[in-house]
């Protein structure tokens, strides 16, 4: 198949890429074979093209790369307005409890993998329940949408949900149950059809021992996958760590004893952190996914980004589903813009709450974050072999967009609009929404088409 149409993408250099008439060439295999103007394109190939080329239909752009959400959240979003504890233990922990035994959770999954293709996103991190043969059919969904997807169960062995474990299991421990039940799925899943990886899920050190976290840090390395986990989020939840915790310098150090940081390991907020902290990341290696959405939601904080971008620390995005109200990563992205003008505007960072010395830095740029979103997600994910950007060898993880439903004036009148690469950005990330998602390909698979209709042939 060949695409013909304007495209946006990041490079690895960060910077634009940005094709008025553009050309996607994608094999049979759903690799990308050749991308670059329509110019080059007939110079290259010119008469010898054996596909037709057919219009995109709008604005390509990288499949977007969700790296932090929970899957079973997802019915409770724009629920409460409590901070991170309260709001756990009032609306998430029942909602969490239900998956246990539950006929509709296949169908569930089902709707969720589909809700994250209609927003644009193409490769995910998600959190499941801490049981076994719901996080299994939810595998299984996973498989079917055709998305990367890095999955896990929930590992919690205190302060858990699950209040009936000792009757079912009298003789075993939680931490015995959860790391064999994790292992069980690890087996099964990690790696199949080369889009379905398996995480790690310590839910956060709150509800897990530091004997539960030593082991997941041992066997994750030892089948090589991934761990995700929370940190710091809420300052409710770093007092209640450092008490159930004592004796360590901070949340951040308690992980790296425990052997759960590394580069493959995926942080969800990680807002309040000292500078010693934000080192001992960049030493590790380890990502953090910033979740702006969430934090306002919950009240938790503002991510101080420049801190850990100064530390070489890899930064996603995340919608955080359920404390972000919905899956559209192009709104996770203004948000993030926003966040960082408040904190640039009011002195203050989520740097431990501390003020910003001298002038006022430079704004966080709609550049920065869309590369967090495609690129630097894939990254942060290890997958950017795969995915995250249009280049030539990667999959063809594509989203096509409807500009008319983001630009601000009508066809006739797009004359009197800047048509840059960086306001075409800009209109995406401030105006969009995922009413502008015309079609979603993954792996050169059309996947979501939002009115079926057939695309024009040149």
């Amino acid at each position: 198949m060949i695409l013909r149409g304007p495209y946006l993408t990041c490079q690895k250099t960060g910077l634009l890429r940005y094709w008025a008439d553009g050309v996607i060439k994608i094999s049979g295999q759903g690799m990308i074979e050749w991308a670059g103007p329509w110019s080059d394109f007939l110079k290259k190939f010119g008469a010898q093209r054996q596909s037709k080329v057919h219009d995109s239909g709008g604005l390509v752009v990288p499949g977007l790369v969700d790296a932090h959400c929970h899957l079973p959240q997802y019915a409770a979003v724009a629920m409460g307005g409590e901070e991170l504890l309260p709001w756990l233990k009032r609306y998430i922990f029942p909602l969490e409890k239900s998956f246990e035994e539950a006929p509709w959770v296949a169908h569930y999954a089902r709707h969720f993998f589909q809700e994250l293709i209609r927003s644009g996103t193409t490769a995910a991190a998600v959190y499941a329940t801490i049981w076994k043969d719901s996080t299994d059919l939810c595998f299984e969904q996973a498989l079917q949408s055709g998305m990367r997807v890095i999955m896990g169960k929930v590992m919690m062995d205190r302060y858990s949900y699950n209040d009936h474990f000792r009757r079912l299991y009298p003789s075993k421990s939680r931490k015995e149950i959860s790391l064999r039940e994790s292992a069980d799925l690890c087996r099964k899943w990690h790696g199949r059809d080369g889009r379905i990886f398996y995480a790690f899920s310590p839910r956060f050190a709150l509800s897990c021992s530091k004997e539960l976290m030593r082991d997941v840090g041992q066997i994750a390395q030892s089948y090589g996958v991934y761990i995700q986990t929370h940190l710091s989020e809420n300052k409710e939840e770093i007092n209640a760590v450092t008490l159930e915790h004592p004796g360590y310098p901070s949340y951040t150090a308690l992980y790296e004893r425990c052997g759960i940081l590394g580069p493959k390991t995926l942080l969800g907020h990680s807002i309040w952190l000292n500078s010693r902290e934000i080192e001992l990341l960049g030493k590790t290696n380890s990502s953090v996914v910033h979740c702006p959405e969430s934090n306002f939601f919950l009240g938790s904080g503002i991510m101080n980004w420049r801190a850990l971008a100064a530390h070489r620390v890899p930064i996603s995005l995340g919608s955080d589903v359920g404390a972000g109200p919905d899956l559209n990563l192009w709104s996770v992205m203004k948000q993030a813009l926003y966040a960082d003008k408040m904190a640039r505007v009011y002195g203050v960072h989520g740097f431990n709450g501390a003020a910003v010395k001298g002038s006022p830095p430079m704004p966080l740029r709609p550049e920065q974050v869309f590369y967090w979103a495609t690129l630097g997600g894939a990254k942060a994910l290890g997958l950017d072999r795969f995915a995250g950007s249009i280049e030539v060898g990667k999959s063809a993880d594509l989203t096509v967009i409807d500009m008319s439903t983001v630009n601000p004036l009508p066809p006739e009148m797009e004359d009197l609009m800047d048509s840059s690469s960086g306001a075409l950005l800009a209109r995406l990330i401030y105006r969009g929404s995922a009413s502008m998602i015309k079609a979603v390909y993954i792996q050169g698979r059309l996947q979501y088409q939002r009115n079926k209709v057939t695309p024009r042939v040149f």
